[in-house]
This record gives C-alpha cells, sequence and structure tokens, in this order.
C-alpha cells in the first residue's frame, strides 16, 4: 500500500469506532496525516481491497450496517439540535459570552438517542470563572443541565469546556487525533467579533493530524 492507501485505512478504522461511515468528501476532508488530492485519492480507493461501498457512503468490510446507524442517529441529532439552538439563545443574556459551539457526536449529527448535548462555551477575557457560574445558574432554569453522577444524561446540557478569549488554543499535552477531530468538528451556534475565525487560527496544530481540512 501507498501513502494515501495507508492514511485511507487510517482514516476509517477511525471513522469505524464511532459507527461513521464517510462520503468521499469526508474522507478526503478528515483524512489522517496526509495531504492530497481529490483525484489522487480516488485513484488510490480503486486499488484498495480492504474497504466497501454503497450509495455515496465508504467504510471496512463488514460494516454495511453503520449506513444504516448512521442515518438513524441523523434523525435522533435533529431534536437535539433544537434544544442546543434554544439554550444557545438564551446564553445570549450573559453578555460575557463571546461564543457558543457544539461539539462532540451531535456535531457531526452522529449522537445516540440517549446522548447528551455537548457545549463549549468562550468567554470574555479575565470572565471566565464569573461567566461559568452565571452560565450553569442561567441553563439550570431553561433546560436540564447535566450534573456530575448523572447516570441518566438524554437530551441534558453537558458545560464540558469554557475558555477565555485570550487562550483559545489547546493545550499542548491535549494536542492529539481525538481533540484535532473535535477542532475541526464543531459547530458555532452564535459567535461575536469572529471569534471562530481566531478559535480555528489558534489551532492550526489540527492540520498535522488532518491536512486537508478547512472550515
Amino acid at each position: 500500500m501507498n501513502k494515501i492507501q495507508t492514511a485511507i485505512l487510517r482514516t476509517l478504522v477511525y471513522a469505524d469506532v464511532f459507527a461513521y461511515p464517510l462520503t468521499l468528501k469526508e474522507l478526503h476532508r478528515f483524512l489522517i496525516g496526509e495531504k492530497t488530492d481529490s483525484q489522487s485519492l480516488k485513484k488510490a480507493l480503486k486499488t484498495l481491497k480492504k474497504i466497501s461501498s454503497k450509495g455515496d457512503y465508504l467504510f471496512l468490510k463488514n460494516k454495511e450496517k453503520n449506513i444504516y446507524l448512521r442515518r438513524k442517529r441523523k434523525k435522533w441529532s435533529q431534536g437535539k439540535w433544537l434544544l442546543a439552538r434554544k439554550v444557545a439563545t438564551w446564553l445570549k443574556l450573559i453578555p460575557w459570552i463571546k461564543m457558543v459551539v457544539v461539539t462532540g457526536n451531535l456535531a457531526m449529527d452522529n449522537a445516540k438517542q440517549d446522548d447528551d448535548i455537548d457545549l463549549l462555551i468562550i468567554t470574555a477575557k479575565k470572565r471566565l470563572w464569573l461567566t461559568r457560574l452565571l452560565t450553569n445558574f442561567l441553563v439550570g432554569i431553561v433546560a436540564n443541565r447535566r450534573r456530575p453522577g448523572d447516570q441518566k444524561v438524554k437530551d441534558k446540557i453537558c458545560l464540558n469546556m469554557f475558555l477565555d478569549e485570550n487562550h483559545l488554543k489547546i493545550p499542548v499535552k491535549e494536542q492529539n487525533l481525538f481533540t484535532a477531530h473535535e477542532v475541526c468538528q464543531l459547530k458555532p451556534l452564535w459567535a461575536r467579533n469572529q471569534l471562530y475565525q481566531k478559535f480555528i487560527q489558534e489551532n492550526l496544530w489540527s492540520q498535522k493530524f488532518l491536512p486537508n481540512w478547512k472550515p
């Protein structure tokens, strides 16, 4: 196998962990560790015998069932998006919140039926802890907030990360393939002052893992 074919397999194996078959466009966008163009990718796929395809999707052999699962999870995700947008709208009341972002499975429309809703909150500089306190309070009023120890988390809002607008770069010790995917897959619900673009610029290290990805 050549480098592109090896990268294709790595990418599909990674996607299979999440039972998530990829389209050709997604495969190129999230190809692990190998910068290439679409034509070279298509050429490499033609002689790669360890994968299968059906319709628009590519996946590891004997994993065709994941197409059905992806479609099912997309339907489950729709209701969770409505809840996420509702909460994000309420969070505009807090002036120190600069951006509200969906992360995790929901960001890829791949949420399980019993999944919670992961939100990343970017705050104004030197206002992180106050904003966190107010956000927890407000979300607890307008929605079901996930709390430590919760066993049932379906449709609960998980405020799993807060970042100060002056400290947007993910720490070096946390810079890995999983976190690179999180950075590239996140979906902003709203942002002030082009903060999403700034966040991406601060985390260009993710390009080492996903060199074909673009916002």
